[in-house]
Order: structure tokens, then sequence, then C-alpha cells
């Protein structure tokens, strides 16, 4: 095996030690680091040597990247593979409450919006009655919750109008 220098070199591999390590066919190594324009980062015993760090991403990059491979521009088995998989990814994210109906969300927000409306309705009251508050600060209170209720109104019309729009 070859002497290693310095600690960076440690961490540049040639195709055949990156195609051995991840499994990979050499060929497929060289087109991926190729297509990726990952330059090498030197040459050992004259063979070009790669960087881990710029072969990495070259290698197992997302094939949805900006400048990647669209399941329309996929072969037809790749792409039914692609769609299976982002299915399954859907379901199990459905399983761990990462994904939530559009419904139950939209159920959600209009519990916690009629408690805070609630919790506005009461407010003046409950600081009249505890706080003893003299009847002209209880009128602010009063004006307050109701400016606050109707910024509450109108955000949710504003959001209602533009997911109307954007679906439609």
């Amino acid at each position: 095996m070859a002497q290693i220098n310095r600690l960076e070199e440690a961490y540049n591999w040639n195709i055949s030690r990156l195609a051995d390590a991840f499994g990979l066919d050499r060929g497929t190594v060289r087109r991926r680091l190729k297509e990726g324009g990952v330059v090498p980062a030197g040459t050992r015993n004259g063979v070009n040597v790669y960087a881990l760090k710029d072969a990495g991403p070259a290698l197992f990059g997302d094939t949805m990247s900006a400048g990647g491979v669209g399941p329309d521009e996929m072969l037809p088995s790749d792409r039914k593979a692609w769609y299976q998989s982002e299915n399954e990814r859907i379901k199990l994210e459905k399983d761990l409450r990462l994904l939530v109906p559009v419904e139950e969300a939209h159920r959600e927000m209009s519990l916690l919006a009629k408690a805070v409306a609630s919790g506005l309705d009461s407010l003046a009251d409950m600081l009249e009655r505890d706080a003893g508050l003299p009847p002209e600060a209880i009128e602010l209170v009063e004006q307050t919750t109701d400016a606050l209720r109707e910024q509450m109104y109108q955000a949710i019309i504003v959001d209602d109008e533009d997911e109307e729009a954007s679906s439609g």
C-alpha cells in the first residue's frame, strides 16, 4: 500500500478505490465524476486521485437536483422505481405524522383560532372582575381585542384568497 505523507492525502482516492469502497462500477464512478465536474485533487503513482469531499456529492448527489434528471427524463423502469419510492416515502411520513392531511390541519387551526377568540372575548370581563380595572381601561381592552380579532380574520381571508388563486 502507498505511503501517505499528509493526512489530507488519506482522503484522496483513485477511481478504483472509490468504486471498491462504494460498491460501484469503475465506469459509473468515472462517468459521475466527469458529469459532476470533479477535478483531480492530484496524482499518486501516476494515477489521478479525487478528494472525497468533492467525489461524494458527484457519486451520490440527488437525481432531482436543479441540474439533475427529473422523473420525466428517466428511463421507464427508473421512473417507476422513483415513483414507487416517493409513494413509500409519503406513506412513511404519514405514518410518522410528518405529513398531515390538509383537512386535519384546517380543523386544528380552526380549533386554535376559536380558543384564541374565546380568550379575547372573555379578557375584558376577567380584567374588570379580577383586576378591578376602571371602565375606561376596559373600553380600551375591548377595542384592542376587537382589533386583534379583525387582524386574525383578515389574515385568514387573505390566506384563503391566496390558496384559491394558486389552485384555480
